[in-house]
């Protein structure tokens, strides 16, 4: 079997599934994507993309679409929960800002824009209602096996469904969730609805003693708005679930008496999401036979550090190099698992111990909150933070040795 007309099946399309499938198809594979949703809409979710996951998306032939969805914030700041005193992290005048400087937009923008590249290449290739239940290797391919009662087989299976993903089930068993002991709200603002010093173009993130708020712009239409995702401490949280409907008062409750811009976002919030933030120890493995895992399914991690979907994006780019490479496809698979596995557990880890950073006692006063902030976002301290992620390059990162 030439791998270069491998029939391959991808299991969910998010932004790691339909990127998956994007550069498997640019290289010259048959894809099928299977997703359990009957249509493809998230508006009310913000990301950003760090350059690691843009130049990729950049050589998908991705640019233009991405630069007219996109706003590329020019500042990151920190800001104090309750005085609101600010730090700049980079100003897009500074040298080597550019590398930094996080793009940012809606999850339903970048779905969009990765389904109509899908579809130009293979118009039929996206399959929706069609929620797995099952993944089984086969003798020679794999299996998928939905809730309609239907079948499909196929060479290769990439499971890109999700934390909650069946092709991980079906490869290892249940995995455990292990709750993070915080609860994250997601809302959207319309601009017009803010005071005027709100509606800068930059990414700030406020941060607490036992809670923290990262915010910035996106676009939806012709509508400008603010979206935020905040963190807060709740010992109490026992659903998995990331699209439970939040109220106002409830938010406002978790965020009291922190600075008036934040209280005035909340109160004029449009859509407001709330979720439990779980974590899940690396996996033993990724791929066994023809069936592995990308994105969420096989490393999801918390929203600390904007890095989830560049992950997915990451994962992406190795595995259509690995199996476009070696004509073995479980070694290929493998090669995918070994390049993959300790850079995605070290962002995981990383992604974590971000909690106690942005969550520190020494923030509840100005006495103790400046030496802390001015030594934990220090030039030397972000760069140290950063620069390892961002400049990985997952188009030319040698395949098989460990990152």
């Amino acid at each position: 079997m030439s791998t270069k007309r491998a029939q391959i099946l991808v299991a969910g399309a998010g932004i790691g599934g339909l990127t998956a499938a994007l550069c498997l198809l640019r290289q010259g594979f048959e894809v099928n994507i299977y997703e359990q949703a009957s249509e493809l809409k998230e508006v009310g979710a913000g990301l950003w993309l760090s350059e690691n996951g843009v130049r990729i998306l950049n050589e998908m032939g991705l640019e233009k679409p991405l630069r007219e969805a996109t706003i590329a914030c020019s500042e990151r700041v920190i800001r104090h929960w309750s005085t609101g005193d600010t730090w700049w992290l980079y100003r897009a005048e500074e040298k080597e800002a550019t590398q930094n400087i996080p793009y940012v937009l809606l999850r339903a923008h970048l779905l969009r824009i990765l389904q109509d590249a899908v579809e130009a290449l293979a118009p039929n290739a996206l399959h929706l209602g069609k929620r797995c239940v099952s993944a089984t290797n086969l003798d020679n391919g794999a299996r998928m096996e939905f809730d309609d009662g239907s079948v499909v087989e196929g060479d290769i299976l990439v499971g890109a469904d999700g934390h909650n993903s069946k092709v991980r089930e079906g490869l290892m068993g249940p995995r455990p969730a292990n709750f993070t002991k915080a609860v994250a709200w997601r809302g959207l603002v319309p601009m017009d609805r803010l005071s005027a010093h709100q509606r800068k173009s930059r990414v700030a993130t406020w941060v607490g003693p036992t809670a923290h708020m990262t915010i910035y712009p996106v676009k939806w239409r012709d509508v400008d708005l603010l979206t935020f995702s905040g963190q807060v401490e709740n010992p109490n949280w026992t659903a998995e679930s990331w699209n439970e409907q939040g109220s106002t008062e409830q938010c406002l409750e978790d965020f009291a008496g922190w600075h008036p811009d934040i209280v005035e976002m909340i109160s004029a919030v449009e859509s407001l999401h709330k979720w439990g933030l779980f974590t899940r120890e690396p996996l033993p493995f990724w791929s066994k036979g023809r069936v592995t895992l990308l994105g969420d399914a096989s490393h999801a991690m918390v929203p600390y550090l904007g890095q989830g979907v560049n992950m997915a994006v990451e994962d992406s780019a190795i595995l259509a190099r690995c199996l476009t490479t070696n004509s073995d496809v479980e070694a290929a698979l493998k090669t995918y698992e070994q390049t993959r596995h300790a850079r995605t557990a070290k962002v995981q880890q990383s992604s974590k111990e971000m909690q106690h950073v942005f969550h520190d006692p020494a923030l509840a006063t100005m006495d103790t909150a400046v030496p802390y902030i001015e030594k934990q976002w220090s030039p030397e301290a972000s760069k140290a933070r950063f620069d390892w992620i961002y400049r990985y390059d997952a188009l030319t990162a040698p395949l098989g040795a460990p990152s």
